[in-house]
Parts: C-alpha cells; structure tokens; sequence
C-alpha cells in the first residue's frame, strides 16, 4: 500500500506547487492522474518516485517511510518510472545497454542482467530487438524501451509520467495493451495523463487542481464525476452515455476506450 499523508512541497521561490495531498492506493491498484498542465500532477509523480525530495508530510509504501534518507534505495528498487520524451531516457546505443544501465544504477548483480533483460522486453514485445541500435528504433519503440528498463527492476509500482503524449495512435494502444497485462501481474501503476479516453484504463482517477487532489473517485463512477472533468475535452459520447446512465440505463466500462463505449451503446 501507498499512503501519503500530508504532503505538501514547493519551490524555492516559496510557491506551494503541491499542497496537503492526502492518498491511499492499494497494492495492484490502476490510477490515474489527470489534471491541467502547472497542476502538480508530475511534480507529485517525481516526488512519490523519490527524485524529488520533500520536508513536509510522509509517504509510507509498504511500511517503509520514503521520508527517512536510510530507505532511499529501498524505495527505488520498489519503483519504476517512465517519462513523456522516451528519447530523453535513451542513453546507449544498444537496447541492452541501455536497459542494463538502470540494473548498475541500483547494484542489482550482473549475474542477474540477462535474465532480468529478457524478461522485461517480453513484457513490451521487444525482446527480438535487444541487441538493435536504440537510436534507429520508432518513438513507440523506443518507450517500450523505457518501459522495459523500470519493468528489469522487478518493480511493485510503476509510475508514468505522460507516456503516450509523443506517440501515435497505434503505438498508444500498444503501451495500453502493455499496462493492462502489467496491472493483471499485479503491479501498482500511477499513470499521470491529460487524455480523457486514458482514465478509463484505471481503477481509480485522481484529479488535480492547482497543487491539490480535488477529486478522487473510481472509475465506475466517471458519469457522476463529469464537472469536474469540464476543462478536459471530454468526448459527446461520454456525455450521452452519462445522460443514460442517470436514467438507469448501466453501460459497463469493460474496456478503456471511446470506441469501446460507442460500440457498447450501439448493441
């Protein structure tokens, strides 16, 4: 479990950019954060990371306080984290390389890399390219790449930091194929977005509102939760289906997509 209690952080110019957030996630949990660009939502994902230190509030993941300097690289071998630009995460020339770059950084013994290597580009559909040039790969490519080097960590939670902002339509819905088999492992994943249609992959959508969490809900209950989504174009067809669900028509959101709801009330 994740449990922040308190947190609040700013800069040095002494603005508050994240203010008294308050949070439960539970283990092998989905959520998503969305929230306008300057809300805090990536400040918070690097601080719950632990790139970014914090004095005021705790942050509690599994009992180990992220806090306390002595857990630090605890915590990181617990945490993975993928960005928006996967070519700013790129750093070798060879996807192996690359990929064992994150394995030296946190000791994790070299006996270890070949396996731990393999298994992560499995998970991404990229182990045929492990011995490619990282640079000649796809953008889509090259974030599975990322992905795959927080997944060599093994770790219980995966944060994401609008990864799919670069990409395009095919390669999005291959990053969404990846995170659903992910969650299904178990894996804890706090996806940070500002695509209406990503909320749907959650369980849970936290929105943020200048440095604070101003609503936090399933995601069974989005069509109660719309006013709070106004500023996001939101699809008509959400809005459509939120007029049927208050009169008592149920549509189940069984899949994270708008094409998906189309069909569903078209049956």
């Amino acid at each position: 479990m994740i449990e922040i209690k308190n947190l609040n952080y700013k800069y040095k110019t002494g603005n508050f950019t994240i203010s008294d957030i308050n949070l439960k996630i539970e283990n092998g949990e989905f959520i998503c954060i969305i929230g306008k660009n300057g809300s805090g939502k990536s400040t918070f994902s690097k601080i719950l990371a632990g790139l970014t230190k914090f004095k005021t509030g705790d942050i509690i993941i599994n009992e180990i306080n992220l806090k306390d300097k002595k857990n630090f690289l605890k915590i990181r071998k617990n945490i993975g984290i993928v960005f928006q630009n996967p070519e700013n995460q790129i750093l070798f020339d060879k996807v192996y390389d690359d990929i064992a770059f994150s394995l030296k950084n946190l000791d994790i013994p070299y006996s270890e890399f070949d396996s731990r290597i393999d298994e992560a580009l499995k998970k991404v559909n990229m182990l045929e390219y492990k011995n490619s040039s990282s640079f000649e790969l796809s953008l889509g490519q090259k974030q599975k790449i990322a992905i795959a080097s927080a997944l060599a960590i093994n770790p219980k939670i995966l944060i994401l930091d609008e990864p799919t902002t670069m990409l395009d339509p095919s390669s999005k819905n291959s990053i969404y194929e990846i995170l659903k088999d992910l969650k299904k492992s178990g894996i804890t994943i706090i996806f940070v977005t500002n695509f209406i249609d990503e909320i749907l992959l959650s369980d849970k959508i936290a929105v943020f509102e200048s440095g604070q969490i101003i609503n936090f809900f399933k995601k069974e209950d989005l069509f109660l939760n719309l006013n709070c989504l106004n500023e996001f174009n939101v699809p008509g067809i959400v809005y459509i289906i939120s007029e049927l669900y208050k009169k008592g028509i149920n549509i189940p959101l069984k899949d994270f997509s708008i094409d998906s709801l189309i069909k569903q009330i078209s049956i």
